[in-house]
């Protein structure tokens, strides 16, 4: 490596390393301004320490299965509030009586980063998801339900549960949602299933809400919150939704739809109708600065609705799959409608689907050599030198064409100085002495380009794969998911 090459590349890791203080320096980044220290907590903080306990208190007593049918026949204004517990091997989900549904529910197998397990609904509002009729006047979470289930907690670690919450009108009309739920999936099933729907006033269509926003799981809340939008499968095309004009999100897609969802960095809450598509999609949600000690962030909440319409008939059913869990791609692929493009990985326009091979095999492999050898940190630096001797041909190969023209060089000068009044016959010399020689001039760059592919895919996975959220490497690097904040990081 000659002395140039030395200074360029020093030149180079000083720039990545001190990028932010030039772009300030130019003018061209303004950091947040941290504001006075108060007994406010971070935001990461407040997360952590919101509520886990649903609107209303489950008993402690354990049933083993499905007990007595309540009456569903009384109408709603004397049933009784109640929850029920289900704990299935993936997550805890509480669910009420008060709007029929999910209340409350954590995963098992992901933390934050003080240990405490991950909550995917932060202080709901009414029980999500939620089917909104009447052109948004009646809400199925906001009336009372009775369950074919006593309250209590249940434990679902080998077989399905089956949960019905029916709503009746004592002049006629009602509403059932069916639930299922497996001991080893991150999804239930649910079915919403409308009798007599015109005494319900219900008419031409309705729309089925993830109307919870997810909150922010990460020790960097500001990335987790960049990476939060609405997305949604479009014949097959990955589409987000995230226009917001004055803070405000208010965005439809019109055109079936096979699933829409929200995501943070990491996890994702995604509805997937089952029967048949949605004919549209709708998203809505702010963007609003907030203060914390560290600075000001942009936060984002955002909730997303899938319009489904139904004919001039007096009872009809929709199935849905709703999934709510990791962004993690061998577990989203395994829902076969395109689940894993939630991530982004190879929906790059117009080169997605060069990348997208590379970024699979990535995947893949990654995984398999953490079998045998379990620390990522390890893993990475294997990988990197598995890279490096796949795509040694290539680079011997713009080695040996870059030291040619580099050997060349006092020649070409030479060249220059004879014909610098002579464009022409300077042009012409030069490509008599590449040929004679054997050098093409623009050798030493193409070994390099079937490398980019790879470096985008690899760009790509590291920084969206949720195998490096909180992988410790040593010492004191404890999360290769974290960026680099600073020059000691």
């Amino acid at each position: 490596m000659d002395k140039k090459t030395i200074i360029m590349v020093a030149a180079l890791v000083l720039v990545l390393l001190f990028y932010f203080q030039i772009m300030e320096f130019l003018g061209m980044y303004t950091p947040a301004t941290p504001t006075e220290p108060t007994e406010q907590p971070t935001v990461d903080t407040i997360v952590q320490q919101q509520p886990m306990t649903p609107p209303v208190q489950a008993t402690t007593e354990t049933l083993p299965g499905a007990t007595a049918v309540l009456d569903q026949a009384q109408p709603d204004t004397t049933v009784a509030v109640d929850t029920i517990c289900v704990n299935t091997n993936k997550y805890e989900l509480v669910l009420t009586s008060a709007g029929g549904g999910p209340v409350s529910m954590v995963l098992k197998e992901y933390t934050y980063r003080d240990g405490e397990q991950i909550r995917m609904l932060i202080d709901p509002t009414a029980a999500t998801p939620d089917a909104v009729f009447a052109g948004g006047t009646f809400s199925s979470a906001a009336v009372n339900y009775t369950s074919n289930l006593m309250p209590g907690n249940y434990e679902v670690t080998s077989e399905p549960l089956e949960l019905v919450y029916s709503y009746r009108l004592a002049e006629g009309g009602a509403i059932n949602k069916h639930y299922r739920f497996y001991p080893d999936n991150y999804h239930y099933d649910m079915t919403i299933e409308v009798n007599e729907r015109e005494k319900l006033g219900f008419e031409r269509s309705y729309e089925m809400r993830w109307n919870t926003p997810l909150g922010i799981t990460e020790p960097q809340p500001e990335t987790d919150y960049q990476a939060m939008e609405a997305v949604v499968m479009q014949a097959g095309q990955r589409e987000t939704l995230d226009d917001f004009d004055n803070g405000r999100l208010n965005q439809t897609l019109e055109g079936d739809a096979s699933w829409a969802g929200v995501r943070s960095k990491y996890f994702a809450a995604v509805i997937i109708p089952t029967s048949r598509d949605a004919e549209s999609v709708t998203a809505s949600g702010t963007k609003s600065k907030v203060e914390t000690p560290d600075g000001s962030i942009e936060k984002r909440e955002i909730t997303v609705g899938l319009r489904m319409a139904f004919a001039n008939v007096s009872n009809f059913s929709d199935d849905y799959k709703i999934f709510v869990g990791p962004l993690d791609y061998s577990v989203l692929s395994d829902y076969d409608v395109g689940l894993e493009d939630m991530l982004g990985i190879g929906t790059t326009p117009f080169i997605g689907w060069i990348i997208k091979p590379f970024a699979l095999a990535i995947i893949w492999v990654l995984p398999k050599m953490y079998s045998f050898i379990p620390n990522y940190g390890l893993v990475i630096i294997l990988f990197a030198f598995l890279i490096k001797i796949i795509t040694l041909p290539l680079s011997m190969k713009s080695f040996k064409s870059m030291n040619a023209m580099k050997e060349l060089q006092p020649k070409l000068e030479e060249l220059k100085k004879k014909h610098k009044k002579n464009p022409q016959a300077l042009n012409a010399e030069t490509m008599k002495l590449y040929k004679a020689h054997g050098v093409n001039p623009i050798s030493g760059c193409l070994p390099m380009l079937p490398q980019m592919p790879l470096f985008f895919a690899l760009f790509s996975v590291f920084r969206s794969t949720i195998l490096l959220r909180n992988a410790p490497f040593v010492w004191f690097f404890t999360d290769l998911s974290r960026g680099a904040s600073g020059f000691t990081d």
